[in-house]
């Protein structure tokens, strides 16, 4: 398999998000919501984890007003949050630091669309919906298209400060990042989160778990970390890396040297975790996925 698209391209993550969209929004309201079509599923299956999310958040504060909106009418109402964009509906918000959930659930604090969730401003969504069009020019467009249909923007940064970005596995197709507010770096940040939305889902789709007894060390953090966290860094940064060289010659100033950093840093990193990467991947049991991640992996260490 030497494609990047014939990689990413994994029927069994299709099937699972359809069941698993279908599956929640039965136990939230049984028999009130539809089985959403091809196009809708990933905002689909995003706003359903959000509705379980919320709705679990609620029963735990004996929160009924707010555990009945999520059942019975989040739905229709946070459908409404979504505008159009290069890679099909998304929803783009920019929570304040004080509405963002501290909890057991992860490590840096994250946010649900609820009630009172409005949608960013107009230029915010431009800069998303331009983001997704350097992502297209990419070819990275379909990664990003069905993983990262929830785009939290938490903070702005100067060029010069470390981005913060992360997802969870508690809500997937939502990616949470902070931006420079330039289209082309944004862009790189959503293509690192997506990938992580789907390697969580494809291990979720061949119910593969990876031992957590067994470390490796990372490059990127320059310490031990256990394999699964190991194995994220291995497929996201290689995708990354993908992203900066196929963006750069269509990017200027700060970006193209944000772009280009970005390909220096990532060369020296994927060398240092060849060997440990190879001996990682034996801890996954489906060849197929083997396959998909190496093939990211030796693309990348190529270029």
């Amino acid at each position: 398999m030497n494609d990047i698209d014939a990689a990413l391209d994994l029927d069994a993550i299709t099937t699972h998000r359809r069941e698993r969209t279908a599956a929640t929004l039965a136990l939230l309201h049984p028999g009130s919501d539809s089985p959403p079509d091809d196009e809708a599923l990933p905002l689909a299956y995003a706003l359903a984890h959000h509705r379980l999310e919320g709705a679990e958040n609620a029963a735990r504060r004996r929160d009924t007003t707010t555990l009945d909106w999520y059942r019975d009418t989040a739905g229709p109402a946070l459908s409404r949050l979504a505008n159009s964009s290069r890679l099909g509906p998304r929803i783009v918000i920019t929570p304040n630091e004080d509405e963002m959930i501290r909890g057991p659930h992860s490590d840096t604090p994250y946010y649900v669309l609820g009630p009172d969730t409005t949608c960013a401003a107009e230029s915010l969504a431009v800069l998303a919906d331009d983001a997704c069009g350097h992502i297209a020019a990419t070819r990275l467009d379909a990664l990003v298209a069905a993983h990262a249909a929830v785009i939290c923007l938490t903070s702005r940064r100067r060029p010069d400060q470390t981005l913060r970005s992360f997802a969870i596995t508690r809500l997937p197709a939502t990616v949470f990042t902070d931006h420079t507010g330039n289209a082309a770096v944004l862009g790189r940040d959503l293509v690192h989160e997506a990938a992580h939305n789907w390697l969580n889902d494809a291990l979720a789709a061949l119910h593969i778990t990876i031992p957590d007894n067994e470390t490796y060390f990372s490059p990127w953090r320059g310490t031990q970390r256990p394999a699964y966290g190991f194995l994220h860094a291995c497929f996201a940064f290689p995708l990354t890396m993908l992203y900066a060289v196929r963006a750069r010659p269509g990017a200027t100033g700060a970006a193209a040297a944000v772009l280009t950093d970005h390909e220096h840093q990532q060369r020296p990193q994927l060398a240092a975790a060849q060997d440990d990467f190879i001996r990682a991947m034996e801890l996954i049991p489906d060849p197929g996925l083997r396959e998909r991640l190496d093939t990211v992996f030796q693309r990348a260490r190529a270029l």
